[in-house]
C-alpha cells in the first residue's frame, strides 16, 4: 500500500492522458471501481479556444465530445461511476438562456449518477435552483448545507446517497464551501456547517449500515480537500471541484501548468492514504480514477489519469445535434440590448493600457458592486484585459462580450496596503510599452505615478476611498480586493498576487456576466474619466523616453 510507481504519461487509446500513479497490493477479493468525474463546467457546453503545444485557437472540451468519451468507458469498463463535483450554473449565455436545464440534459445523457451541490447553482437563490433539483434524475448532495428552512428546497438536497455499481454499495458525500453564503446568494433560510464535522458524520451513518466504499464528493477546493483528507477517517477517496484545478503532468502542453499529482495523496489521521483528484474546469478535462478496495473497505491500489477533451475525442452525433438546437436562441440573445451609451466607452488598446478609461472604471466598479457581500472595497482591472471600445448608443450582451472575451472569473482576496502598492508598481512598470498589465481601471482607490522615476518606484501617492473621503494608503492595513481570475494568479507578472497569503477565493462570478447585471441596474450610463490614476512628467507625443523594463513575466492566451 505505501509503495507507488509513477508511470510515465502518454497517449492511450488516443486520449491525452497526464499522471497515471498506483499503489501496490491488490489481491482477489477486492472491488475495483473506475470513477469518471469532471466539476466546474458553469455552462460551457462548446469547446473553449487556448494556446495549447504552441499552437493558438485549439479547441478544448465541448459536451458532445465529453459524452463520446463517457459512453467509451461504458464501454470499455467493467464498474464505472459518474461523477459531477458542482458548478454547473453561470458562465455562458447558455447559462442565461436556460438556467441549467440544458447542462441537466447533457449530464443525463453522459449517465452522471451523482452530483453535488456548487456555490453558483445558489446564485439565483434557491427558487432559481428548484427546477434543476426537481427535473434531475440522479441525487443532488451536500453534508454541510441545510435547506430544512427553505421550502423550495427542503428534503430535495441530501447529505449522501448509495448507488449501486457492479453489484457492491458505494457511499457518496456530498460538500459546498461554505464560503457560499458570501459568494452566492442562497438566502437566509440556507445554512453551512462545518464541512470536516459534516463529512465525519456521514460516513459514520453509512459505515452504520454497512456501507464500507465511500466517495466524498466535494465542492471546496484543492487545498480545502487536503485539509479534510487530513481531518476524516472512512473515507480515502475525495472528487473536488471549486478551485479549478489542474493535476496531473502535460510535458508535451508547456502552457498547461498542473498545481500537483493526479491523484495528490494526503495521510488522514490513521496514517492511510487519501486520493484528492479534480479535473480543472470547462470540461477540458476529465478524471479518470481506478481505485480497488479490499473486504474491509480499505483502500489496496489505485491508478488515475486526468484526460484532455480535444479533437482527439469525436463528438457523439446525437449530443452534438441536440447541442445545435439549444445554440439557436443564443443568437438572438447576443443582440439583447442592457442598457444605453451617452458616450462612447472607451476601449483602444491605446487608451486602456496608458492612461485612465471610464470603460476600465466602469468594469471595476460592476466588480465591486458583484462582490459587495463579501465585503470588498478596491477593485483592479487590467487594461489587457479590455478589448474593445462599446461606443455611444445601445450596449448589447454580444458587445460586452467581445469586450471581455476571456471567460476570467472574480477573485476576492485580501491584501496588505504595501501588496497593493506592489501590484500598481507593476502596472506601471511598462508604461512605455504599452503593456495590458497597467490598471487602466480601479474603484476604491486612486493612484499617481511618475514616469520621470524608474520602474518599480513610479507609484508616488495612493489613497483608498473610507467613508466618502479618499485617505492615505496604510502600507500595514488589509484591505479586501477584487481582481480577476487572471492577474489573480500571476498573469501579466502580478507576482505579488499571486503570492499573496491572505484570505482568497475565486467567487466563479463571470467578469462578463458581473457586467451585464451591473449596466442593467439602470437605463442609460455615462461614466467619466473621474481623476482615478495621475501621471506625472508623460512625455509629449513624438518624444521617446528610456524605456525602464521590469521582469515582463509569460501569460498565455493574453
Amino acid at each position: 500500500m505505501r509503495r507507488r510507481d509513477l508511470l510515465k504519461a502518454g497517449f492511450v487509446t488516443g486520449l491525452t492522458a497526464a499522471g497515471v500513479v498506483r499503489a501496490q497490493g491488490a489481491s482477489s477479493g477486492n472491488f475495483s471501481l473506475t470513477i469518471v468525474h469532471t466539476n466546474d463546467t458553469h455552462a460551457h457546453l462548446e469547446p473553449t479556444l487556448l494556446t495549447l503545444g504552441g499552437k493558438p485557437n485549439q479547441p478544448l472540451g465541448g459536451f458532445p465530445r465529453v459524452i463520446s468519451l463517457f459512453d467509451r468507458f461504458r464501454a470499455s469498463e467493467r464498474n464505472v461511476l459518474f461523477l459531477h463535483a458542482g458548478d454547473v450554473f453561470q458562465g455562458t449565455l447558455y447559462f442565461n438562456q436556460y438556467r441549467g436545464l440544458a447542462d441537466r440534459y447533457f449530464l443525463h445523457r453522459m449517465g452522471v449518477r451523482v452530483m453535488a451541490i456548487g456555490n453558483h447553482e445558489f446564485d439565483n437563490g434557491p427558487e432559481g435552483l428548484q427546477p434543476f433539483v426537481d427535473g434531475a434524475r440522479f441525487p443532488i448532495l451536500s453534508a454541510n448545507t441545510d435547506v430544512s428552512k427553505e421550502p423550495k428546497l427542503a428534503g430535495k438536497i441530501k447529505p449522501y446517497a448509495v448507488v449501486r455499481v457492479g453489484g457492491e454499495n458505494i457511499g457518496i458525500i456530498g460538500l459546498t464551501t461554505p464560503d457560499t453564503s458570501i459568494i452566492a446568494n442562497p438566502g437566509p433560510t440556507v445554512t453551512f456547517t462545518d464541512p470536516a464535522q459534516a463529512a465525519q458524520k456521514a460516513i459514520m451513518e453509512l459505515m452504520s449500515r454497512g456501507v464500507k466504499k465511500i466517495v466524498i464528493l466535494s465542492h471546496l477546493g484543492y487545498l480545502q480537500d487536503q485539509e479534510l483528507a487530513k481531518k476524516i477517517v472512512g473515507a480515502q477517496v475525495i472528487v473536488g471541484g471549486h478551485s479549478h484545478t489542474l493535476l496531473g503532468s502535460f510535458p508535451d502542453f508547456k502552457e498547461l501548468q498542473p498545481a500537483g499529482p493526479y491523484p495528490t495523496v494526503v495521510k488522514n489521521p490513521e496514517g492511510k492514504d487519501v486520493l484528492i483528484v479534480q479535473a480543472w474546469e470547462w470540461a477540458k478535462v476529465v478524471g479518470q480514477l481506478k481505485v480497488e478496495w479490499n473486504q474491509a473497505g480499505e483502500l489496496v491500489r489505485y491508478e488515475g489519469r486526468p484526460i484532455l477533451i480535444t479533437t482527439q475525442i469525436p463528438d457523439e452525433r446525437f449530443a452534438l445535434e441536440a447541442l445545435k438546437v439549444y445554440a439557436m436562441p443564443i443568437a438572438a440573445l447576443q443582440a439583447q440590448v442592457v442598457a444605453q451609451a451617452r458616450v462612447d466607452l472607451q476601449g483602444d488598446r491605446t487608451v486602456v493600457r496608458r492612461r485612465e478609461s471610464n470603460l476600465s472604471n466602469l468594469i471595476a466598479d460592476a466588480m465591486l458592486w458583484k462582490t459587495r457581500t463579501a465585503g470588498t472595497v478596491i477593485a483592479l482591472q487590467n487594461g489587457g484585459g479590455v478589448r474593445a471600445t462599446i461606443p455611444a448608443g445601445p450596449i448589447s450582451v454580444g458587445k460586452v462580450y467581445e469586450v471581455l472575451p476571456f471567460g476570467n472569473t472574480l477573485v476576492v482576496m485580501d491584501l496588505k496596503g504595501s501588496e497593493i502598492v506592489a501590484a500598481l508598481e507593476n502596472s506601471v512598470s511598462q508604461w512605455e510599452q504599452g503593456a495590458g498589465r497597467f490598471l487602466s481601471g480601479v474603484a476604491g482607490l486612486r493612484y499617481t505615478f511618475d514616469l520621470a522615476k524608474p520602474a518599480g518606484s513610479r507609484v508616488t501617492k495612493v489613497e483608498v476611498l473610507q467613508g466618502g473621503q479618499y485617505v492615505p494608503l496604510d502600507p500595514n492595513a488589509t484591505y479586501r480586493t477584487v481582481v480577476n481570475s487572471f492577474i489573480a494568479s500571476g498573469g501579466d507578472g502580478y507576482d505579488s498576487l499571486k503570492a499573496a497569503k491572505g484570505y482568497r477565493v475565486d467567487t466563479g462570478f463571470s467578469d462578463a456576466e458581473s457586467f451585464l447585471e451591473y449596466l442593467r441596474t439602470q437605463p442609460t450610463w455615462e461614466p467619466k474619466v473621474e481623476g482615478r490614476i495621475t501621471i506625472l512628467n508623460e512625455p509629449k507625443a513624438g518624444v521617446e523616453r528610456p524605456a525602464y523594463v521590469a521582469n515582463p513575466g509569460v501569460w498565455v492566451g493574453v
